[in-house]
């Protein structure tokens, strides 16, 4: 990793954990408004900062360039809301909210419609897509496909870039994966539908 990416992640990360920590005494799960600011933060945060690069593509983005999207394999909003439930261990220690930081940054490059199919495995408050938030008193999250299974689900076929290759045309196809944190499988759990 080159310097500049490296500075770039550790400002944007130590100030997400600086935001969240600051907030943590606003922090109500059943308050809308607090939740969507606050997971907000996590999210510009890890948007922001633009680490991430897998170096892995789904076939079709690798064949239509002019559709090509990044796709953060974790949900940065929802990452946030697991971090601030669980704030007495990643709000406590820099160390571990930075690996949840660095695997939210995990990109994949897929379409824009792929990203769409993606975004509505999970749903929030009476039927509006997660990432579409309008406040209410009702809030609920669903997931319909646990975050490890959704490229599975989607039948979306992965390739991958060689080290030190730029170009998405050197693509080979892969059984790659992405590492997911089994503690926020665990905490993904509690929001999965039967």
């Amino acid at each position: 990793m080159t310097n500049i990416k490296q500075r770039k992640l550790e400002i944007y990360c130590q100030a997400t954990f600086n935001a969240l920590k600051s907030n943590l005494d606003l922090w109500d799960e059943n308050d809308p408004d607090v939740v969507r600011i606050i997971t907000r933060q996590y999210y510009e945060g890890v948007f922001s900062c633009q680490y991430g690069d897998t170096g892995l593509i789904s076939e079709d983005a690798m064949n239509n360039s002019s559709e090509r999207t990044d796709d953060h394999c974790f949900s940065p909003q929802f990452v946030g809301r697991f971090v601030m439930d669980n704030a007495d261990v990643y709000l406590i220690d820099y160390d571990k909210f930075r690996e949840v930081f660095i695997a939210s940054c995990t990109k994949i490059k897929v379409t824009k419609s792929e990203n769409r199919r993606l975004q509505q495995l999970t749903e929030n408050r009476r039927g509006e897509v997660y990432k579409v938030f309008i406040p209410t008193n009702e809030e609920v999250y669903k997931v319909f496909v646990p975050t490890d299974k959704k490229y599975e689900h989607l039948g979306i076929k992965l390739y991958k870039r060689p080290e030190n290759k730029v170009r998405w045309t050197d693509a080979q196809p892969t059984d790659e994966k992405v590492t997911f944190l089994p503690q926020l499988l665990d905490y993904e759990k509690q929001f999965i539908v039967p």
